[in-house]
């Protein structure tokens, strides 16, 4: 299989946010995707071929422009990369961030998360069994 360019995730998500009334505009400043619609903040777009540390601290650097920073990636197929996306949902949402897949096939994309706050909710049967077993211990 050949190696996927970021670059080819680009028209997707461009025409995702077209249709969506956004002007869009691709290598604004240090982002990668900048789209504009009439007076709201602009939403910006970091693209990566894949889950990545990095995609996630570029992602946190814009959200010092705004707070509608999204992280786009490939969707591919498999439990691997199933896995992965869910791990970097949870992670993107605590960061308040969102999340896209694009499948290149068909050039479908799809929004998993949208960015907004985190607000963690405890488990409180967890919290008790933790509990439990911190007394029991010596």
């Amino acid at each position: 299989m050949a190696s996927i360019l970021e670059t080819e995730l680009y028209p997707p998500i461009k025409a995702f946010l077209t249709a969506q009334g956004y002007e869009v505009k691709a290598e604004i400043g240090a982002a990668d995707v900048v789209a504009c619609r009439g007076d709201e903040d602009p939403v910006i777009v970091e693209l990566k071929t894949g889950f990545t540390l990095g995609l996630f601290h570029q992602a946190i650097a814009r959200q010092s422009i705004t707070d509608a920073v999204y992280v786009a990636v490939p969707r591919t197929t498999g439990r691997r990369f199933q896995s992965a996306l869910k791990s970097n949902l949870k992670l993107a949402r605590r960061l308040g961030l969102g999340l896209i897949t694009v499948r290149l096939a068909d050039a479908l994309v799809e929004v998993h998360l949208d960015p907004g706050p985190f607000s963690p909710r405890q488990s409180k049967p967890r919290k008790e069994r933790l509990l439990r077993e911190f007394a029991r211990r010596v």
